[in-house]
């Protein structure tokens, strides 16, 4: 009731004084469940647009731009509503996100929201029936009939099998099969190509205002009677009840994690004391690999992994091969222990950061591959450590993780040798101990990973028929825990790209693959607050530096680029792999 505003209902008097608000800006958001709104740090296209209301109500008053909400689609099923004004040039439906430019919206070509090939979606246009197109294609004349001002239109979007439907005022659109029925999988109005990847609710518009309801709001601002309709986990505040099976996009009704971020990485920081024996403690678990580097003073990158053995060492800025040190002496069940003697991880006074992940232990033997490997497999983790031995002519060497690799980081360890990188791209690669832009040559084989097993070509520094050995290191997405296929276009403005992870990332690295660019390591233990400009370079032994060109803001559900800078958000392409924190479904804004 309205005049429950303010009211304690702790019985202990302390009531507010209502001031300059009114009932409809009470909502059933709350510290424990917090329902999708508008995503104000990722705006599109290149008009201005107004956010308000809690991120709930756009608009727009010049040309063709777009909004999109903050929560990926990935699995389950999802009901949204809008209502708006003047909204004869308008696009409503699902995109698929490609960093801060998800171009489903294409606003050149007057904001058809499917007329790309990432966008399914209705176009109201002037008063005429809403058409519905998939891609680039209208696939239905007249889906819903005209809009009117206040009308309410509904999204029920399944993201286990791609199908959407799209109502007006309780409705759903017609297509050539008939009457769309979300309740029962009848007729849905397209099938969005690989949703699995995710989709974002999104709307295009232009001289126009439109109020979503994700759940939280069913009078849209105070601009129609709230109803007060639920979802079938009693959640929520609709104008329509959403039809069976689909649920208001909040993070109470996220699915659950499988992965708890810090049982498989951790950041530690400490200062050197200069002794031969020192306890490097606080990871929460025993790594099976180590990337410690010098903050202060600088220093080589020390890697260390448990299938290697801890004393075995390669330097990621650096070519050469393993040689044997005592900068990680032993893992032990809460980190590592390290020495002064032999490498630069305990320097007196110097200050350092290791960044730490958990495999299996010491690994076994894998023979899902042409070439035998040796294997230690985090595979709720989607992290592998994989070292095999050089072998004449191309190779098949199997990871042991259960889905396909989606970033490479590989080494030759007998040799002096170049650090080969995969990220997607079968015939190219990159090179973690240079700033270089990426090459093109056959390292892979020309050949994608599979769920079992990753190529190589015959030829060093991924192969090679004399016996060398070899150490890779592989990684796949998880939800709510790593990205390992990150990938945006950057935008060159300070208010830069907003790149969604699906969680509060607490290690990031980045990299502009089509020009020469280093590679920029961030994490939240050596910098908590934003802007974070703090980096350390896969690619130099430089000590740590703070500078405004490469500042980021790292978010509740991802990170945003804040330089417009070459070295994070120039023009160019850009490749990334992030490590959670928390979660999105329990994280906070930062």
């Amino acid at each position: 009731m309205s005049n429950d505003l303010g009211i304690d209902r702790s019985g202990n008097g302390n009531n507010w004084t209502v001031n300059n608000i009114t009932y409809s800006d009470q909502m059933v958001d709350s510290p424990t469940n917090n329902f999708s709104t508008f995503n104000p740090l990722d705006p599109q296209g290149t008009t201005s647009i107004t956010f308000s209301e809690g991120n709930l109500k756009v608009v727009q008053a010049a040309s063709w731009t777009g909004a999109v909400n903050n929560v990926l689609m990935t699995s389950g099923k999802w009901y949204w509503e809008y209502s708006g004004t003047d909204m004869s040039n308008s696009g409503v439906g699902v995109i698929k996100p490609n960093g801060a430019q998800h171009l489903a919206m294409n606003v050149a070509n007057n904001g058809y929201f499917g007329d790309s090939d990432r966008g399914y979606g209705i176009n109201f246009q002037f008063g005429n029936e809403c058409d519905f197109y998939t891609n680039t294609t209208k696939t239905t004349d007249g889906y819903l009939s005209a809009y009117s001002n206040g009308d309410v239109i509904a999204v029920a979007y399944d993201a286990d099998t791609g199908k959407i439907w799209i109502a007006k005022n309780n409705t759903w659109g017609t297509t050539s099969g008939g009457l769309g029925n979300p309740s029962t999988a009848a007729n849905p109005a397209a099938t969005v190509a690989n949703p699995e990847e995710g989709y974002l609710a999104g709307f295009s518009l232009e001289n126009c205002t439109i109020v979503a309801n994700f759940g939280q709001d069913s009078s849209f601002a105070g601009n129609k009677t709230a109803q007060g309709n639920q979802d079938g986990n009693d959640i929520g505040d609709f104008y329509y009840t959403p039809p069976t099976g689909f649920l208001a996009l909040c993070t109470k009704n996220l699915p659950d994690v499988d992965v708890v971020p810090s049982e498989h990485f951790n950041t530690v920081l400490w200062t050197g004391d200069g002794t031969d024996d020192r306890s490097i403690t606080g990871v929460g678990f025993q790594p099976d690999w180590v990337w410690g580097k010098g903050r202060s003073n600088g220093g080589s990158h020390r890697i260390a992994d448990a299938v290697r053995g801890a004393t075995k060492l390669l330097m990621a800025d650096d070519t050469g091969a393993e040689y044997t040190s005592n900068a990680v002496k032993t893992f032990i069940s809460d980190g590592f222990t390290t020495s002064r003697t032999g490498g630069n991880l305990n320097d007196n006074n110097w200050t350092f950061v290791a960044w730490n992940w958990k495999a299996n232990g010491s690994g076994s033997s894998n023979t899902d591959g042409s070439s035998n490997s040796t294997v230690s497999a985090n595979t709720d983790a989607g992290f592998s450590i994989v070292s095999y031995t050089g072998q004449s002519g191309a190779q098949t060497i199997g990871h042991g993780l259960s889905k396909t690799p989606e970033m490479i980081i590989l080494k030759n360890r007998s040799d002096a040798d170049e650090w080969l990188v995969y990220y997607g791209y079968k015939d190219n690669y990159l090179r973690l101990d240079t700033n270089a832009a990426e090459g093109d040559n056959t390292f892979w084989n020309d050949t994608a990973p599979t769920p079992s097993v990753f190529s190589v070509g015959d030829s060093r520094p991924s192969n090679s028929g004399h016996g060398s050995n070899y150490i890779a290191y592989c990684f796949h997405s998880v939800d709510g825990y790593s990205k390992a296929d990150g990938f945006y276009i950057g935008n060159a403005s300070t208010d830069g790209v907003f790149n969604y992870c699906g969680f509060s990332p607490k290690w990031i690295m980045i990299k502009r693959k089509n020009a020469v660019n280093n590679w920029y390591i961030y994490d939240t233990a050596r910098t908590a607050n934003n802007p974070n400009g703090t980096v350390l370079l896969a690619d130099s032994s430089n000590a740590e530096a703070t500078q405004t060109y490469f500042q980021i803001d790292i978010l509740s559900n991802g990170w945003k680029a804040r330089a417009s800078d070459g070295a994070i958000n120039t023009s160019g392409e850009y490749i990334y792999l992030a490590f959670a924190e928390t979660p999105f479904k329990y994280s906070n804004a930062r």
